[in-house]
């Protein structure tokens, strides 16, 4: 279980992943030189895809933080035998994102203007009841 506490503030800040309970195999942490958490990566298994949530990081993160992040993050892909990740990313405002995003171009990114992310809860009262 991944320990909330030990994610700066900045990071858990204007999310939602707080409230879900998040897979300690499936969530990836960047840290600073001295071991303090600069970054995060949620992702979840995916029909053999990696679907990543959600890509943060500090502002004071060192300059060299994400790219480790992302290395590490592809290692751990292969080594599980997943075929490759999707995303949705806000690369218009999100710096991080806008890093994979341009890290995924020079990888042979498949790219789709036309998709729409929408989320829904199976607790809605009029889904699934007949």
């Amino acid at each position: 279980m991944i320990d909330l506490d030990a994610i700066p503030e900045g990071l858990k800040e204007g999310e939602n992943w707080p409230l879900l309970t998040l897979d300690d195999h499936w969530v990836w942490l960047a840290r600073d030189s001295e071991g303090g958490v600069v970054g995060i990566l949620i992702a979840a298994p995916c029909h053999g895809l990696v679907f990543i949530w959600r890509l943060k990081m500090l502002e004071t993160a060192p300059h060299w933080a994400l790219g480790k992040l992302l290395r590490q993050f592809i290692r751990d892909l292969r080594s599980r035998k997943c075929l490759g990740y999707i995303a949705c990313l806000d690369i218009c405002s999100r710096p991080a994102e806008q890093a994979l995003h341009r890290i995924a171009f020079r990888a042979g990114l498949v790219f789709s203007s036309t998709t729409t992310l929408i989320a829904g809860s199976v607790n809605a009262k009029h889904v699934g009841e007949q």
